[in-house]
């Protein structure tokens, strides 16, 4: 009966591709995950700025979500798979702005990088907290950083250092910046380095300066 294969085809989570997707309160079943997909990220969200990725769960975020863990299975094999989806989600938010900014061939590019970048780091304080706190702490994020900070640094070798000419001495300005950059915005974002945003953004300005300094060809 044709119900009877609808009320199977809910349940077993699939739509048939001869028929096309089934419609149900407006939607179709793929509209419908990728809601509950982005409800789940969203609550891992507001966990993490409540009490660091320590308090993301895999009950905790369904009962913020208000799903069940059938839901959340539906989406992510573990909570460490849902931190490095919202990982790499964060970091590409990041890196578009900074990757249009340091292309650029412009006198004030500098400023205007740092002054993008340090917006973006307020701009959502639960994002910045996963992002630049979480992976020095015990999250599980530590090969997801490894695997996503080269991206950084690649942006920084390729396109604010190009001048070196040397290129392990390109590398090691590069390397060197973007990890000194993510400990100070992790120390300030935790409180423990107390400046406004305009010094971070002078700090960020004269780094790239003194770098171009040192490593002068």
């Amino acid at each position: 009966m044709p119900g009877r294969h609808y009320c199977e085809s809910v349940q077993t989570g699939q739509e048939s591709e001869d028929a096309g997707p089934r419609i149900w309160g407006g939607t179709t079943l793929t509209e419908r995950r990728e809601a509950r997909r982005s409800a789940l990220l969203e609550a891992a969200l507001d966990l993490i700025g409540e009490a660091g990725a320590a308090g993301v769960t895999m009950r905790a975020v369904c009962r913020r979500a208000n799903l069940t863990d059938r839901y959340f299975y539906e989406s992510f094999s573990s909570r460490d798979e849902l931190l490095d989806v919202l990982y790499r989600q964060i970091a590409d938010e990041f890196l578009e702005p900074m990757t249009a900014f340091a292309a650029a061939d412009d006198p004030s590019r500098d400023r205007a990088l740092s002054e993008v970048l340090v917006d973006k780091v307020l701009e959502d304080p639960r994002k910045s907290r996963l992002f630049l706190v979480e992976p020095y702490s015990s999250t599980g994020l530590g090969q997801t950083t490894i695997a996503v900070m080269p991206a950084f640094t690649r942006l920084i070798q390729d396109h604010l250092f190009g001048h070196i000419t040397d290129p392990v001495r390109r590398r090691l300005a590069a390397v060197s910046m973007a990890s000194g950059n993510a400990g100070m915005f992790s120390a300030w974002l935790n409180g423990s380095l107390r400046a406004t945003r305009e010094q971070i953004v002078e700090h960020c300005v004269a780094t790239l300066t003194a770098y171009r300094s040192i490593y002068a060809s």
